[in-house]
């Protein structure tokens, strides 16, 4: 027979509270879920009324303060952020953010704020462009509150600092104490604009005629000349330093040029021949002819006995000539005492640029008179001032005709003085030729005719 065996259970009042606790729990969870469940329609309905709201926000306008960075500026960067919904849009904070541009205020914009509906808000970041020539391209981020952000690429153009300098004018060499004119060229080939250009010359032993030069703007692709006129004492470095400002930012660069010392192959030369003395009561009566044999005209030019080659001399022991182009010439008459055996003359003449020149030239009196008038070529001269003769003039036009009536030099008549010069030979010599044929045809018509009379009637 089976026996029924009763075990007691006996009930832990731990396992009791453990699964009270539980129940708790759990009646938590539920009513979390159903509060959650209950608000998700609400906050759904106000996250897209603030989206819509922030799809409203735009930019306007963005202003690049200089338009062209030159590497190495500083400019400013102006963006204008319009609110055209009718909704104010609160955001966290709004940035300017590139790898290469350095943004030098990244933080000004931190802070949260509000765009107002219908208004506008300017965010200005002041920028750093260190890199080379290019078009960099930098965000502007603004970062709403509960809408994400707004982002905005923006073309900045950097361009290296250069600005074209060149010289035009520059001789071969230079001389001691004579003034060259130079123009100084300057060229602006970027597409920014350049102001408050300024120009100072600088160099030891130099002289120049102004100690600076201001030219004020200098727009993009644009050229502009500036003449200097420079008088050097010694072989040095002429340097012209060049200052201007792009934007806020200010900029210089320098050209220099050497400046030697010689002789001018292109200066004018002027020289005396076909030298006639002729003596008389008041004194030896010399004429002659100026040649230039240089490759520039010679202005100004004076032939005068040596003592009266200055203002106070005696006039009639000086000749006024004028000009004389390059590979023209020109006579003279001049009037000195009977007793110089050796006459000490001089030429006065000027180049372009008015600088004053002297040549010398001694006349042995004895060896023009022991060669019966013939012309005495090639007589030697010098300069003044080293015996140089003058730099840095160009071949200019000439001021005036000069005394000289002769365009020929081959013209058997050029020894005969300035007097018989201004004479129309050719139209005397046509004259005498034509009075010579009718003279002719008259002697062979009256020796035809044997004199007599011959009458023409006309019927």
């Amino acid at each position: 027979m089976n026996e029924l065996h009763i075990i007691p259970v006996v009930q832990n009042k731990k396992s009791y509270k453990w699964i009270s606790n539980l129940s708790v729990i759990a009646i938590l969870l539920i009513m979390l879920a159903g509060v959650m469940t209950c608000s998700q329609p609400v906050l759904g309905a106000a996250t897209n009324e603030t989206i819509d709201a922030a799809g409203r926000i735009t930019v306007t306008d963005v202003v690049i303060e200089p338009s062209v960075l030159m590497t190495g500026d500083v400019g400013l960067i102006t963006f204008t952020v319009e609110n055209t919904g009718t909704s104010n849009v609160a955001i966290t904070d709004a940035q300017l953010i590139s790898k290469e541009i350095v943004v030098l205020n990244s933080d000004v914009y931190k802070s949260s704020r509000t765009i107002g509906a219908g208004t506008r808000t300017k965010f200005t970041f002041t920028i750093l462009a260190n890199q080379p020539e290019n078009i960099y391209y930098p965000a502007f981020y603004i970062n709403y509150k509960d809408a994400g952000s707004l982002r905005y690429n923006v073309p900045i153009r950097v361009e290296e600092p250069q600005i074209a300098v060149s010289v035009s004018g520059i001789p071969q060499v230079f001389t001691s104490g004579v003034t060259t004119r130079l123009t100084l060229l300057l060229g602006n080939a970027k597409s920014v604009n350049m102001t408050g250009i300024t120009i100072i010359p600088s160099g030891d032993g130099i002289q120049s005629n102004r100690s600076s030069a201001f030219i004020g703007d200098l727009p993009p692709h644009s050229e502009k000349a500036i003449p200097f006129e420079i008088t050097p004492s010694k072989e040095t470095d002429l340097t012209f330093n060049i200052s201007y400002t792009c934007g806020m930012n200010a900029h210089e660069t320098s050209y220099t040029i050497a400046i030697p010392l010689g002789t001018d192959k292109l200066a004018a030369d002027p020289i005396i021949n076909n030298i006639e003395v002729t003596s008389g009561s008041g004194g030896n009566t010399i004429t002659g002819d100026v040649s230039n044999a240089g490759l520039s005209d010679a202005y100004g030019v004076i032939v005068a006995l040596e003592s009266a080659a200055d203002e106070s001399g005696n006039p009639n022991q000086k000749y006024v000539i004028g000009t004389i182009t390059s590979g023209d010439f020109a006579s003279f008459e001049i009037t000195v005492p009977q007793n110089l055996k050796s006459v000490p003359l001089v030429i006065l003449y000027k180049d372009s640029s008015g600088n004053q020149f002297s040549k010398n030239i001694s006349i042995d009196t004895n060896q023009v008179n022991g060669g019966f008038g013939s012309a005495m070529n090639g007589a030697s001269g010098g300069f003044s001032g080293g015996g140089n003769p003058p730099s840095g003039a160009p071949s200019g036009q000439a001021g005036g005709s000069g005394p000289s009536g002769r365009s020929n030099p081959m013209n058997p008549l050029s020894g005969m003085g300035s007097g018989l010069n201004s004479l129309p030979v050719m139209e005397i010599l046509y004259g005498i030729g034509i009075l010579l044929v009718i003279v002719i045809i008259w002697k062979i018509w009256k020796r035809m005719t044997n004199g007599r009379k011959i009458k023409i009637s006309f019927k």
